[in-house]
């Protein structure tokens, strides 16, 4: 039986349209899964137009959200866009919590779209694990190079030392562990964590998250769960430098960037984002709506196709 994937469309003014065209435009994909994608139909209609991209007759299904006619502006923020984008996510999040689908895939969305168009979410992580009650989640990162979870996801950075509390990192740092070996059967897991100032705080003399916080909670987890290895916290720029990543089945990052950049320079266009913690299982590209080249015909489909191929992937786990 094939894993029921589903698609939403994300920004309608981005790379996301033109994106999954390309993927349903490939056999060996829509061979394998059944595919089904949430998206207004004239969308579809326009970028096709557009782009000649050709998908295969057939062999994927359309739910038709929004109004009949939608203003389609390649490379402009609206609220329109926005709002699709937001009722794309929902209705794909409510069809999976009733098991209508096995995994969702998504396109990339403008956070500031999305509020835009009336939903009040820094995000695809955020909103995902609302509309699923989730009680916490995190942002995961996978490639076949590394995986690397977040204890914060999109705040500004002067605010990532509020918010790391031993509260947080405990419980996302124990989802990580969960999801290592429930959704990647990993049975002795093991994670990095990384520190949140430079230096690794430098004894205190440049920060104490790293003394008051982080080494107490990573004492606490390993005391709990005994058959997890969890060391750290190590300054990021040594340990990526030093190739450290390679010894754990998981690196943890403070904050965005301090993760992001070494995993895209790592895994390429092989990346792909995933939200532990939720009842359903939702993968994504690791790239953004690209609103610079979109309805160019220029973005490339390989990381949603990565993103289809890790939903595969965490669904048979899940169902070992």
């Amino acid at each position: 039986m094939k894993i029921r994937i589903l698609i939403t469309i994300g920004d309608i003014n981005g790379i996301g349209p033109e994106i999954v065209l390309k993927t349903l435009g490939r056999k060996d994909i829509t061979s394998k899964y059944d595919i089904t994608v949430i998206t207004p139909v004239t969308v579809f209609e326009y970028y096709y137009r557009l782009l000649h991209v050709k998908p295969v007759k057939g062999k994927f299904r359309i739910i038709s959200i929004g109004e009949d006619k939608v203003k389609i502006q390649p490379g402009k923020i609206t609220k329109e866009s926005g709002y699709i984008s937001g009722l794309a996510i929902q209705t794909a999040a409510e069809l999976c919590k009733r098991k209508k689908y096995d995994v969702i895939v998504t396109a990339p969305i403008s956070k500031k779209a999305l509020n835009l168009g009336g939903f009040n979410y820094s995000g695809h992580t955020e909103m995902l694990a609302d509309l699923c009650n989730a009680k916490d989640s995190v942002m995961i990162m996978v490639s076949t190079k590394f995986k690397i979870g977040f204890a914060t996801t999109h705040p500004p950075i002067k605010d990532v030392p509020k918010i790391i509390t031993k509260e947080l990192l405990t419980n996302k740092i124990e989802i990580c562990y969960k999801s290592l070996k429930n959704d990647f059967g990993i049975k002795n897991p093991s994670i990095g964590v990384l520190s949140l100032n430079p230096h690794g705080g430098e004894n205190g003399q440049i920060g104490r998250e790293e003394i008051d916080i982080i080494i107490s909670v990573i004492k606490k987890i390993s005391k709990k769960y005994k058959n997890l290895n969890i060391k750290g916290p190590f300054p990021s720029d040594a340990y990526f430098a030093n190739k450290n990543y390679q010894k754990f089945d998981m690196t943890y990052a403070m904050y965005h960037d301090q993760g992001l950049i070494p995993f895209k320079m790592l895994a390429g266009m092989k990346g792909v984002n995933f939200t532990a913690g939720l009842p359903i299982i939702r993968t994504s590209p690791d790239h953004g709506t690209a609103y610079d080249i979109a309805g160019k015909g220029l973005a490339s489909e390989e990381s949603l196709i990565e993103a289809i191929k890790w939903g595969e992937k965490i669904f048979k786990s899940r169902s070992v």
